[in-house]
């Protein structure tokens, strides 16, 4: 036998013949794991998400409120984020594309203390969604809600029969949270307000009533009340308003109280407003000579402190109670605080006078503006077209000259005045209507004499003025009418004056025969 010794050829051909398959065994396996198929891809990786906070740990003194903001945001390892769904059951869900939002959560009625529980999940471009989506637990606090009457909107120390007022509420959660707003007059029960509306005027549901009687809501600017009166009114005496507001989960805010108002109760049919301080008692003088009895609103007293906030509100509703009305003012402009405006006082009673005149209302209007005074706020809503084309501030009526129910004439005879001498042409004047007496001023003269035209097809002259050209000391060349009328089934329901009817007391018999005429005739 021959011997295998070291260095023999034939087993070292054999040692190189197997280290040689087994590397091409190892090269074979490393190509068949490489080598796949074409087009087969790995499986889908999911996505994952994540809250911006991993958790909200307080106090309960310092839980958060029912609104809440938050942020969440996704991963994917193998493709995009293309949207989220969002639950707070890991059973209801709701698709998004933000990744934030602002919640606001309910609280079941009566809970004080909640945690909410709340789920992200995010979805990636293939449609796979976050097996095991984000969670966060919300500690939240119901936030009692506030409530309160207007410092703007104040009821005055006494209310003409109409109280109106305004409120706000509020509350942390949102305002959406409050349910309901409560009001009771005098702590007796509680009203439900409108929630919608926040000015209401309270109105006695009986004038008559010698103790408490209930009280019409009327809202805004409506012209009828709610269906229900609210209970607790006293007339002639002093009422304070409460209001108290409940949230969804309950709560009431603390009581808010009006002011203590003294409510004047309507006594008669006519109303009086007053509106120059210095007419006050003349023209109370003359009603009472006549024997009319009515009410009287004083508009200059306290510094105009019971002038209307909302005239179209409060004073909208304090006509729609009387049949008759009798309203002066003069030229002076005033300024509403609440609504800033500063106009005349027949200008913030032209809506609701237009109003009161449609719905059956006869009233008497005596007022006074200067001649370069923009009128358009009354033009049609009172018996005026427009007014003269000439400086009427230079249209001068002199003691003893008539104002009457005249045709227009032409006069001339010589005169002075102020000692500088005038010519005037004096005719007869033909009285058109003896039952309308002929007025005239005990003064030397009244100046800047309000004279205007009308719309003849719904309106017809009442009065003119004999009158002199202030500037040239000659008869007045442009329109003298200076009262107009309309009528209703025949009889007058609107008399309008751009004289102060109380300076024309030349004849005092006359001027209490006009009125008698007015309330006592016309006006029944």
């Amino acid at each position: 036998m021959v011997s295998r010794e070291r260095g023999d050829p034939r087993s070292l051909f054999l040692y190189k013949l197997k280290k040689n398959l087994i590397l091409i065994s190892f090269t074979l396996l490393v190509f068949a794991f490489s080598c796949r198929e074409e087009g087969e891809l790995e499986p889908n990786l999911p996505p994952e998400t994540t809250f911006s906070i991993e958790s909200i740990n307080v106090a309960d003194s310092n839980r958060l409120n029912s609104i809440v903001r938050l942020s969440w945001y996704g991963s994917d390892k193998d493709g995009y984020i293309k949207g989220y769904e969002i639950s707070q059951d890991a059973e209801n869900w709701a698709k998004t594309t933000s990744q934030d939002s602002t919640f606001r959560f309910t609280f079941p009625e009566g809970s004080e203390l909640v945690d909410i529980t709340l789920y992200a999940r995010a979805i990636d471009n293939n449609g796979a969604k976050d097996p095991s989506p984000a969670f966060i637990k919300i500690p939240i606090k119901n936030t009692s809600p506030t409530v309160g009457f207007s410092e703007d909107l104040v009821i005055p120390d006494t209310a003409f029969i109409v109280a109106t007022t305004e409120w706000s509420a509020a509350d942390l959660d949102g305002e959406e949270t409050i349910t309901d707003v409560y009001l009771s007059i005098n702590g007796k029960e509680w009203y439900p307000l409108n929630k919608s509306e926040k000015v209401f005027s309270i109105v006695p549901a009986d004038f008559n009533a010698t103790d408490t009687t209930s009280a019409y809501i009327y809202y805004g600017s409506r012209t009828n009340p709610a269906a229900e009166t609210i209970p607790g009114l006293v007339l002639n005496d002093t009422n304070v308003l409460y209001i108290k507001a409940v949230d969804q989960a309950g709560a009431e805010s603390m009581l808010d109280t009006s002011n203590t108002f003294y409510l004047k109760s309507k006594q008669n049919d006519v109303l009086v407003v007053g509106g120059v301080e210095a007419a006050h008692n003349e023209y109370k003088s003359l009603l009472n000579s006549i024997n009319l009895n009515y009410d009287f609103l004083n508009l200059t007293i306290g510094n105009g402190r019971y002038r209307p906030a909302l005239w179209n509100t409060t004073f909208r509703l304090q006509l729609s109670f009387y049949d008759k009305l009798f309203f002066y003012s003069d030229e002076t402009t005033f300024l509403n605080p609440y609504t800033n405006l500063k106009i005349r006082l027949i200008e913030f009673a032209a809506a609701s006078l237009q109003e009161y005149a449609n719905s059956g209302g006869k009233y008497l209007i005596s007022t006074k503006f200067d001649w370069d005074d923009d009128i358009e706020a009354i033009v049609g809503v009172l018996p005026i077209q427009s007014v003269s084309s000439k400086n009427y501030g230079q249209a001068w009526l002199l003691k003893d000259d008539p104002v009457a129910k005249y045709k227009d004439t032409t006069y001339e005879i010589a005169d002075t005045v102020g000692g500088q001498p005038m010519n005037r042409r004096d005719t007869t004047i033909t009285i058109v209507d003896n039952d309308f007496p002929v007025l005239r001023t005990s003064e030397f003269s009244i100046q800047g004499v309000g004279v205007f035209n009308i719309d003849p097809n719904d309106t017809e002259v009442l009065y003119r003025a004999k009158l002199i050209d202030r500037a040239t000391f000659t008869p007045w060349t442009s329109t003298n009418i200076v009262a107009s009328a309309r009528r209703r089934n025949g009889k007058l329901n609107q008399i309008f004056f751009t004289i102060p009817l109380y300076r024309l007391k030349g004849n005092q018999a006359n001027l209490e025969a006009l009125f008698n005429r007015i309330f006592n005739q016309e006006f029944n």
